[in-house]
């Protein structure tokens, strides 16, 4: 309705205002024949961004920027003055009645499609594993160009170390390093390293810094701008759901974090169905997994150290649910290796193909501190102090002064 075109250049100018996200490509605007009871021409087009946001976050967007531009409740497929939908984001996939990713009829619509293809043709749908020019059909679709959205300027500065983007890459970034701690300064100086996905706590690790839970959950998702785990610890499906959804006020980072309960699983569906991202832990065997994931789960805990104590396998249990999963990309549930205790089980949940390692300080240190690393560069910077000018930096800005650079 009224100034089709204006609107939708002001929703990819508001998008783009958004501190934590950047428009990186915009596509044709087409126009396509009105569908359901609407009665005039719709207008359509397609952005590509990076932001920090979550698929949560991210939505909230999207619903906020509709209502600025005068968005209000109609009938389904209704004339209406602009709709901002979220389509995809990296590979995720979530399966709540809040939040659905990928967009549960986007392979169906040619109003999507096309726009979609022409900024992001070599995209990976996360369900399918095609491309999504292999997946839009040669057809006609009577669509005409009618404009263009508007188009990025130069790339500004991102400095964020964790960001999104709201369509998927075309390969994997490798496994998520999450750190499984309460303590800020624990996660400050691995954030710093540049490595850092996300944040695991419970109610121990909590308990072990003392000091406000709320705080310290909000303090590290405005840090790490990620995944940050905070437990229920109601046992009841009722007290979780309630902990759940005021948990999740806290920050649109907030992953809900329930037992692998019957309780919990009722817990997981009704949060998965808010659009809150559920971790269901203290997995122990691979049925368990499987049940959190048709739960709606976005990640299962499986504790393999633990199972180490008692002297079964616990790398054998992460193969096992990783090759689960893969029969069932459609779960879209991330495996979140726990209970890590020694750098060899990073390496062998890596090999096993988990999704994520959330890995305790101390063995973060260790990953990073090896003797041999140690003792190498130590001779090294021996053999450099016998060079009689050994300042680089200094070797370096008389050089670039030379050459008039």
């Amino acid at each position: 309705m009224g100034d089709r075109a204006g609107r939708l250049a002001l929703a990819v100018k508001l998008l783009d205002a958004d501190p934590e996200t950047e428009v990186v490509a915009s596509s044709t605007v087409w126009l396509n024949k009105p569908i359901g009871v609407a009665r005039g021409a719709f207008l359509n087009g397609a952005v590509t961004a990076r932001t920090t946001h979550s698929a949560r976050g991210m939505l909230a967007l999207c619903k906020s920027i509709e209502a600025r531009l005068g968005r209000q409740p109609t009938a389904r497929w209704a004339d209406r003055p602009i709709d901002v939908d979220l389509l995809m984001m990296d590979d995720l996939i979530r399966r709540g009645c809040g939040l659905t990713l990928p967009h549960a009829a986007m392979l169906d619509r040619p109003f999507v499609m096309v726009p979609a293809v022409e900024i992001g043709g070599h995209m990976v749908h996360p369900v399918t594993r095609q491309t999504l020019g292999q997946l839009l059909d040669g057809e006609e679709h009577g669509m005409v160009a009618h404009g263009l959205l508007p188009q990025p300027l130069a790339p500004r500065p991102f400095a964020k170390y964790n960001h999104r983007a709201i369509t998927p890459a075309t390969g994997s970034q490798g496994m998520k390093i999450f750190i499984d701690t309460a303590n800020i300064d624990e996660i400050r100086e691995a954030h710093a390293w540049g490595i850092l996905d996300g944040v695991t706590t419970n109610p121990s690790l909590i308990a072990r810094e003392g000091g406000d839970f709320i705080e310290t959950i909000h303090e590290i998702c405005e840090l790490v701008k990620g995944p940050v785990s905070a437990e229920t610890v109601s046992q009841d499906p009722e007290g979780m759901i309630k902990e759940g959804r005021l948990l999740a006020k806290i920050s649109e980072h907030v992953v809900v974090k329930v037992p692998l309960t019957a309780a919990g699983l009722t817990a997981t569906r009704a949060l998965a169905d808010d659009g809150i991202d559920v971790n269901v832990t203290l997995i122990f065997q691979p049925a368990q997994a499987l049940m959190a994931a048709k739960a709606g789960a976005a990640y299962v805990s499986p504790f393999l150290g633990r199972l180490d104590d008692i002297a079964t396998d616990g790398v054998q249990l992460i193969d096992e649910i990783v090759t689960i999963f893969g029969n069932y990309p459609e779960l879209g549930t991330e495996v979140l290796s726990a209970s890590i205790r020694h750098p060899l089980h990073v390496s062998q949940v890596a090999l096993a193909g988990s999704d994520v390692a959330t890995i305790p300080y101390k063995v973060l240190s260790r990953l990073v501190n090896h003797p041999l690393t140690e003792s190498g560069n130590a001779k090294f910077l021996a053999d450099w102090d016998t060079v009689p000018d050994n300042d680089i930096a200094g070797q370096v800005s008389r050089w670039l002064e030379k050459r008039g650079s």
